[in-house]
């Protein structure tokens, strides 16, 4: 079995969990990684092979979705044999494909669409739109046929509608129409995705992260969906600023301000500019607040940390990161701890924690307020990360 995947280094995280769950269940396969540059192998494959593509796949720059990588598939006509079955990074194999590589497709077999597919083959005037996520390809037979010749000329002549999903499968489902075997969904089945006739993700061969779940498929946050502030944390020196009533007994706010980033959260509200510091870089909300108690903050970014909240403007910690972390504690993490675990992956070059000490109550809740953290889960590993050099506890 020879399997095939299209990379660069910005799929290097996913690629290694997804050949790592091929490689468990088709230990004899040949993986090979595709990509217009070598990739170092820290993610197991076999072979790297290195396509050029042409200038005029290059991004189209901001706003163009597409990176060159996804046109790698239309090329390996190239590879030195002639079956193969390529797959998307963010897959995870669940079963042995041997019933999959037993199928001899004319050219490609494919799986159908989930429902939102319907939206596209209307567009491209088709009966059935096939996903390129995985694709079982002849190529001896996709040679004959000339594909990356007439996709090179359809590329010239199509016109792509503004809502057509990826160029390249646009390009496959155009250019085969009727000669797609369609197989079963089960082996390209799409998480969190409607499917007229679904079946358990358990039961699908490859498990397909579309999207903005690739967060799921690596078992840990990503953070995607608040990337634009990660250069304001990723190598600065960061102040989060927590909401405990001790945060009144020492005089920090001349401290807190040297900072290069400081993140507060929810209700606390700056009441002594000597103890909480003056400026405010984000913040970061597990309530609704008012327009004139957002603008007191005078913040450049404000996050609500779930889609349980909504405040004007704010950006949104995506579901999946929050319920990582809640499954990690047993309980919902709180806004502070969340912050702490973004400031970690987003690479910080130095944490303080002010107004931190999981015993005090928050100083804007009343005595008794019971909240649904786990605070002693929380201090513990937030004391350890500091054992380990990586914050410090003020």
């Amino acid at each position: 079995m020879n399997l095939a995947f299209c990379i660069d280094e910005n799929y290097i995280k996913y690629a290694k969990v997804s050949i790592a769950s091929y490689r468990k269940h088709n230990p004899k396969a040949k993986i090979y990684v595709v990509s217009e540059y070598p990739i170092e192998n820290t993610i197991g494959y076999d072979e790297n092979i290195i396509i050029k593509l042409p200038k005029k796949f290059r991004n189209r720059g901001e706003g163009d979705r597409i990176t060159n990588t996804a046109y790698l598939k239309l090329f390996l006509t190239e590879l030195p044999f002639d079956k193969v079955l390529y797959v998307d990074a963010d897959t995870i194999c669940q079963k042995t494909l041997d019933s999959l590589w037993d199928v001899n497709p004319e050219y490609i077999a494919v799986t159908e669409s989930h429902c939102y597919g319907e939206i596209q083959a209307m567009a491209l005037g088709l009966k059935r739109y096939a996903l390129s996520g995985m694709m079982l390809m002849n190529l001896k037979n996709l040679r004959e046929f000339g594909l990356t010749e007439k996709f090179l000329k359809w590329h010239d002549t199509a016109k792509i509608a503004s809502n057509m999903w990826q160029h390249d499968e646009s390009a496959i489902n155009c250019l085969f129409k009727d000669k797609l075997t369609f197989i079963s969904v089960a082996y390209n089945y799409c998480h969190n995705r409607k499917y007229k006739h679904p079946i358990k993700e358990s039961e699908a061969y490859i498990l397909h992260y579309v999207g903005k779940d690739k967060a799921d498929m690596l078992g840990e946050p990503t953070y995607e969906d608040i990337r634009v502030i990660r250069p304001y944390i990723k190598g600065k020196k960061v102040a989060i600023v927590g909401n405990a009533k001790s945060i009144f007994d020492k005089r920090n706010g001349k401290v807190i301000d040297e900072h290069d980033t400081v993140i507060r959260f929810n209700k606390g509200f700056i009441h002594d500019k000597n103890v909480q510091g003056s400026f405010t870089t984000m913040v970061f909300l597990a309530c609704n607040l008012a327009s004139y108690e957002l603008q007191g903050y005078k913040a450049k970014f404000f996050i609500n940390r779930s889609n349980h909240y909504y405040n004007p403007t704010a950006l949104r910690v995506a579901n999946g990161d929050r319920k990582f972390l809640a499954n990690r504690l047993g309980a919902q993490p709180s806004t502070g701890f969340m912050v702490v675990d973004i400031c970690l992956r987003f690479g910080a070059k130095q944490i303080d924690l002010y107004g931190f000490d999981w015993e005090s109550d928050t100083f804007y809740n009343p005595p008794g307020y019971i909240v649904p953290h786990n605070y002693r889960k929380e201090s513990e590993i937030v004391k350890q990360y500091q054992e380990d050099g990586l914050l410090k506890i003020n």
